[in-house]
């Protein structure tokens, strides 16, 4: 699977992650090894972990962290959302 796969139609996709230490770890890494980088071109590093609850996709490639205010903001309630976790036992089933 690729960044472009999963942004599918869309211009991002917003992930919801349950924790940040250990499921953060695992989406961190998962973007990785999509092909992503963070929105200023740095690499990923997924053992650091991350200190944000939502993260977003873009059909570019870029990773970049999603602020609590933007995730329930109305001008931003079209953007497609996913929870981590359902979208790899999703994904998983498939293949």
């Amino acid at each position: 699977m690729t960044y472009k796969e999963v942004c599918g139609n869309e211009s991002c996709v917003w992930f919801s992650l349950t924790d940040m230490k250990i499921e953060g770890r695992k989406f961190l890494q998962w973007a990785k090894d999509l092909g992503c980088v963070w929105l200023n071109g740095e690499e990923i590093n997924s053992r650091k972990g991350t200190d944000f609850f939502h993260l977003s996709i873009h059909a570019d490639g870029k990773l970049s962290n999603v602020a609590m205010y933007a995730w329930v903001a109305p001008q931003y309630a079209n953007v497609k959302r996913v929870r981590f976790s359902e979208f790899i036992a999703m994904s998983n089933r498939r293949s």
